[in-house]
């Protein structure tokens, strides 16, 4: 009798182990569900992100240059070469401001001249287009990309509005060549932009991408594999589950044969 308790003890014991463990496992299967990346693991591309964004000072403490790192991925098959690529940022606050003005100049010549010129005005002005531009550009000279290597390029824009480095820039080339593998064809320049163009992918970085090392393994392709790993852990924890509820049934049964 003391055996056959000791039996049950231990299958319940086993039991309540195992709820928990199948319920945790099944929990981080989907903690990370809503990340996804913009990046399209099965089209070739020259991935890359702007980071690493530093304030430079001078003597009286004020900002005068932002340096910036920008790291390229070629996740192709290409041999990509003579890559000048021109960046562009806008400060959509000043881009605001201008056109606030203009219209408080409009208005004003307006008032002041109505009905005296038949509606013919000049161009309205800004003084704040006059101080600050619109727009930040940088021109990276960007080393030869071989297939599936990863460079960085340090640079610096003269500017105070380090800020702006963290959106989204517009980017085209001032050259590209595309290479295909094992050949040494190279396209035409026109052509070859075109293609440096749909090739190239900027990694933002509200993208789940942007956080690790560019490599040939995606972070969706990661995330599946992680997804399929936690799967199979699940389904043999789930046959360890259904085991112990198949013994706990059969040690009750015992149990109420004694009795």
């Amino acid at each position: 009798m003391a055996i056959r308790n000791k039996f049950l003890l231990g299958t319940v014991c086993s039991f309540l182990a195992a709820a928990p463990v199948a319920a945790q496992v099944e929990e981080n299967t989907t903690e990370d569900e809503g990340l996804v990346s913009v990046v399209d693991e099965a089209q070739p591309a020259v991935l890359f992100k702007i980071h690493d964004v530093k304030p430079i000072r001078n003597r009286d403490g004020n900002v005068t240059d932002c340096e910036f790192n920008a790291t390229f991925y070629n996740r192709s098959n290409n041999n990509v070469n003579k890559i000048v690529l021109n960046l562009t940022w806008q400060d959509k606050a000043i881009a605001n401001v201008i056109d606030f003005e203009k219209n408080l100049d409009q208005k004003k010549m307006e008032e002041e001249n109505y009905n005296n010129n038949a509606g013919r005005f000049r161009k309205p002005k800004s003084e704040t287009e006059g101080l600050t531009s619109q727009m930040l550009t940088a021109s990276l000279n960007v080393p030869d990309l071989k297939p599936y290597r990863q460079i960085s390029v340090k640079s610096k824009i003269a500017t105070d509005r380090c800020f702006l480095l963290i959106n989204n820039p517009t980017f085209k080339f001032g050259s590209c060549n595309v290479v295909e593998a094992g050949t040494t064809r190279v396209t035409v320049q026109t052509a070859a932009s075109n293609a440096c163009e749909t090739l190239f992918k900027y990694v933002p970085a509200n993208d789940p991408e942007y956080y690790k090392e560019f490599k040939k393994v995606t972070f969706n392709e990661e995330k599946k594999e992680k997804v399929k790993a936690q799967k199979k852990e699940q389904d043999e924890l789930k046959q360890v589950y259904d085991k112990t509820v198949e013994n706990l049934a059969r040690a009750t049964d015992i149990m109420g044969q004694i009795r």
